[in-house]
């Protein structure tokens, strides 16, 4: 692995350019090695080593836990850079490394696991190879995958749907078919339709994933995929918008003024596609700015009507869940960003023995602040975090400390 070499080359003299599939930097010049002449066997690497990873904190975030049982995408959309990170040979590990690993993090009491794969599907004989080693095994285990809509069918989603499976996301990207072409996603609406109904008849929730300011966006394109959204939204499926970011190495920043776009900022702590850094011949940043903000303005007033809904008793379980889940990642979220716990989870004791509840409601007054919720709504999100394994204290002394419970 080239990691691995250039750790010997290092060790040895200190030299880059032996080292195969890497770029580096010398004299302020950038220079790229040959490619390696065969990429990593992934049949042949171990299980990650997520005990070196604060996991615990992913847990006290409740997010699932990601994990790949493939390498490699064949195609080529424009505006992606995994092919040239993976290579556009898909590789496969495994079915019985892949439940080895997933039986692992279900030992961890992850919620959910979510196979990061570009292409899970692409193989009809490993995504069943899968679904049958969890099925053998009789692993209880809910997980989701990404998938192409070109790339499934009913029969696929139904195997998915009885080994676990709860949700599969594609990327659509746009609902106009000449934008779709330029971008050489190779898909068409109707194959779109079809797999949010494949998945809606199986029983798995589809989720669609949309990019604003891909070349030749204009307000009226983006209309069309709210539109072309919010019908798939009423058969089943949830929906979502990103805006572009032209990362390097991609065609679609090496074309960027062929394709009419212009890109607004080189400072990579904006590329997280939250907010609009490029802008097209037909549409400027402010525009896709405000389309974002209105779809997050409509999502706080459905949750500000959830809310509502809990207060007087007329919540789903399923919606009560939603907004909860979200208000804990949100608080816990905030408490770890701002290092609350860490500047505020200590303090003097009175006695040897105290009532756990008294300390939890004493380290939800002194960090609630950092939140913007009421103390008692901090206090419930930290206890839910402990629940899970990944808040914990020691009194020593007469003191006490808090601290995330980093690993696992």
């Amino acid at each position: 692995m080239p990691l691995r070499s250039l750790a010997h080359s290092i060790a040895r003299d200190g030299r880059y350019d032996s080292v195969r599939g890497i770029v580096y930097r010398e004299n302020g010049r950038m220079h790229v090695t040959p490619a390696r002449e065969n990429p990593v066997d992934v049949k042949s690497l171990p299980i990650p080593a997520r005990h070196l990873l604060p996991l615990g904190r992913y847990k006290a975030l409740n997010m699932p836990v990601s994990m790949t049982t493939s390498r490699g995408c064949p195609f080529k959309c424009i505006f992606c850079v995994g092919r040239k990170m993976v290579g556009s040979r898909v590789r496969y590990r495994a079915p019985v490394s892949v439940v080895d690993e997933m039986e692992y993090l279900k030992g961890l009491d992850f919620p959910q696991v979510n196979i990061a794969d570009d292409l899970f599907t692409a193989s009809k004989n490993h995504c069943f190879g899968v679904c049958d080693e969890i099925e053998a095994r009789g692993l209880d285990l809910k997980w989701s995958s990404f998938a192409r809509v070109d790339l499934v069918s009913y029969e696929l989603l139904k195997k998915m749907k009885g080994a676990g499976c709860v949700a599969v996301s594609f990327g659509v990207e746009t609902a106009n078919p000449r934008i779709l072409k330029t971008i050489r996603k190779g898909i068409t609406i109707e194959q779109v339709e079809a797999a949010v109904s494949a998945c809606a008849d199986a029983g798995v929730l589809p989720h669609l994933s949309f990019i604003l300011g891909l070349p030749g966006e204009t307000p009226e394109t983006i209309e069309e995929t709210r539109t072309f959204g919010e019908k798939l939204k009423a058969m089943g499926a949830s929906y979502g918008f990103h805006l572009l970011a032209p990362f390097p190495g991609t065609e679609i920043r090496e074309r960027a003024q062929e394709l009419g776009i212009r890109i607004l900022t080189n400072d990579w702590r904006e590329y997280h596609a939250n907010r609009a850094i490029v802008e097209t011949d037909g549409v400027d940043s402010a525009t896709m700015d405000g389309v974002a903000k209105q779809w997050k303005d409509e999502f706080d007033e459905y949750l500000g009507e959830v809310k509502m809904k809990m207060e007087n008793g007329t919540a789903t379980p399923q919606e009560a869940w939603q907004l909860v889940s979200l208000e804990n990642t949100v608080i816990n979220c905030d408490l770890m960003m701002k290092s609350a716990i860490e500047k505020n989870g200590a303090w003097a004791v009175s006695q040897r023995r105290c009532d756990q509840d008294e300390l939890l409601a004493t380290l939800a007054k002194r960090v609630y602040d950092y939140t913007g919720y009421p103390a008692a709504r901090v206090k419930d999100s930290l206890k839910w975090a402990m629940d899970a394994g990944a808040l914990e204290y020691k009194i020593s002394g007469e003191t006490v400390k808090w601290s995330w419970r980093d690993h696992l």
